[in-house]
């Protein structure tokens, strides 16, 4: 059976705290739901209701062989497991491909699908922060790793003193008035400034056009960059990625 011919499609994107479920009816996404990792009932209970017709699945981590072999069951068969052997509709250029992240892979290839003919640096803000160059034939050029925002807020408190704990949830001034808005201001604003000026290196050296942004703290980044510089907000990239690469290996 053709892609074309199947009008649902499941992306299961499981990271490193959440498992993120994203429902597609054709190209075009319809519903989505996020879970603890460990939450295979409410998974199950999603492709119980909505049987789907085929999907794919991505992990950061190591793969819950239970999980997948009962989501491979329940879609008879075609479910895509993105690994290192998979057929890509994109091109690697890493040095190190072995440990090149599977997650990685699949936001470069939505942002290749969204964005063709473009150079496209891609953002996804989780609990680490990556930040990746697709070129204009559509290769992965590598890019940045660093810490994201509940790290830094984290490690802060855990390192020093006297400073709280605090969290991206309040007010953000561009100067901080007390201890917490000055943690919050410079954790936010600081990585958001980070981000902005990594693009605009990518931009002078490899001709990125414009930033993507992903990931569980993309929203709040987008807001402090958008002003800045050409970055948009796609939450469902990697779910776009992965149909984009199931459909490359048409199972």
């Amino acid at each position: 059976m053709k892609m074309e011919e199947r009008r649902r499609f499941i992306a299961i994107d499981q990271g490193n705290t959440l498992i993120k479920l994203t429902l597609f009816e054709g190209d075009d996404p319809r519903e989505s739901w996020r879970f603890p990792g460990e939450s295979m009932e409410e998974i199950f209970s999603v492709v119980e209701r909505w049987r789907p017709d085929c999907g794919a699945f991505c992990s950061v981590g190591r793969l819950d062989s239970r999980m997948v072999e009962s989501l491979r069951l329940a879609l008879d068969g075609r479910l895509l497991i993105l690994s290192r052997s998979t057929k890509l509709p994109i091109g690697i250029a890493y040095s190190t491909p072995a440990t090149l992240g599977l997650d990685r892979v699949a936001l470069a290839s939505g942002a290749s699908m969204l964005y063709p003919g473009e150079c496209v640096a891609v953002a996804d803000a989780g609990t680490a922060v990556t930040l990746d160059i697709v070129d204009s034939a559509g290769v992965f050029r590598g890019g940045r790793i660093t810490a994201g925002l509940r790290l830094r807020f984290e490690s802060l408190h855990a390192h020093t003193s006297a400073l709280p704990l605090e969290d991206a949830d309040g007010p953000l001034p561009m100067a901080g008035d007390s201890t917490a808005t000055a943690i919050r201001s410079g954790v936010v604003r600081g990585l958001a400034d980070e981000i902005t000026e990594t693009f605009r290196q990518y931009k002078e050296h490899f001709g990125c056009s414009r930033l993507v942004l992903t990931g569980g703290d993309s929203e709040i980044l987008t807001d402090c960059i958008k002003s800045r510089i050409p970055a948009g907000h796609v939450p469902d990239l990697m779910a776009r990625g992965l149909l984009y690469i199931y459909k490359h290996n048409e199972i």
